[in-house]
């Protein structure tokens, strides 16, 4: 069962309508939602800018939104109320906010960028230099950050505290931290992959044409000032195989290697771990979700 810790007290299992506790291999790689019920103890601290703490790691997480839904049913004289949240996690919640002073940096660690965007950070391991990085005035830092990461052939993890950089290579030379039968949806169209997955070229500084990888038949887009190791990296990436769903596992996050029949080993891009009570007649359950990509290139 997720955890949901507000002003220093843990939440009863049967207040907690619904958490689903998200990681993702995003910019920003946790996120909250939960349909929480209420008291005048708790109301004040699910107010949208409050930070709560949530699931076994404690980590903290800051509301952007606080939605007040009242029910039909009373207790008592007393309508049963809850508020519906979404959090984000508060190290670098500030990224998702569009900007009113433009960030332009070159040659600057995603640390130093993060730190400009207003987060939290104090380190990223195996950090790297983004060689330009832009983000105007009304622009949300985040879509700039995975663009750098795509550019870089990369992806954030946030587990155990603490957030790591990974390679997309690299991130197939872990251990794999479960093995999982195939009983999973699977995700498979060469047709889709060709249009979403393009290819990229752009022009060098004597004014020839580079290209990135054209070893398939793809969609072409220009883009400017890129290198050709630059190119080749925007056409690696990762491509959903399979989505499963299993017993409740909270341990796993973005970024772990999954083996799925003894078969080639995947990697998680998205862990949404779902904990509902069941309470005022609802489905009571616990589960992990998963989706599974592998890398193309």
């Amino acid at each position: 069962m997720s955890r949901v810790i507000v002003a220093g007290t843990e939440l009863r299992g049967d207040v907690l309508r619904r958490v689903v506790l998200r990681s993702d291999a995003i910019p920003i790689p946790v996120t909250l939602e939960a349909e929480i019920r209420v008291d005048d103890s708790i109301r004040n601290g699910l107010a949208e800018g409050k930070t709560i703490q949530a699931g076994m790691a404690k980590d903290n997480f800051y509301i952007i939104k606080s939605v007040r839904i009242v029910e039909r049913a009373s207790q008592g004289n007393h309508a049963i109320e809850y508020l519906h949240i979404i959090a984000l996690l508060e190290a670098c919640y500030t990224v998702a906010f569009v900007r009113d002073k433009a960030i332009v940096k070159e040659k600057a660690t995603l640390q130093q960028i993060y730190k400009a965007a207003g987060a939290s950070l104090k380190t990223i391991d195996a950090d790297f230099p983004v060689d330009r990085f832009m983000c105007y005035v009304g622009e949300s830092p985040s879509f700039h950050i995975a663009r750098a990461l795509q550019e870089n052939c990369g992806l954030l993890r946030w587990k155990a505290n603490k957030m790591t950089f990974f390679k997309l290579p690299d991130l197939f030379k872990q251990k794999t931290v479960m093995a999982l039968p195939n009983v999973s949806q699977d995700i498979t169209s060469g047709f889709t992959e060709r249009h979403e997955v393009q290819s990229f070229y752009s022009v060098n500084e004597k004014g020839e044409f580079i290209y990135g990888n054209r070893t398939k038949a793809r969609a072409a887009r220009f883009m400017p000032h890129m290198s050709e190791m630059q190119l080749k990296n925007l056409t690696r990436c990762l491509v959903l195989r399979k989505i499963i769903k299993l017993y409740y596992s909270e341990e796993l996050c973005a970024g772990d290697l999954i083996s799925i029949d003894g078969g080639n080993p995947l990697v998680i891009i998205t862990a949404a771990h779902v904990f509902s009570s069941g309470t005022d007649g609802g489905t009571a359950e616990q589960y992990t979700k998963l989706w599974l990509s592998e890398l193309t290139q």
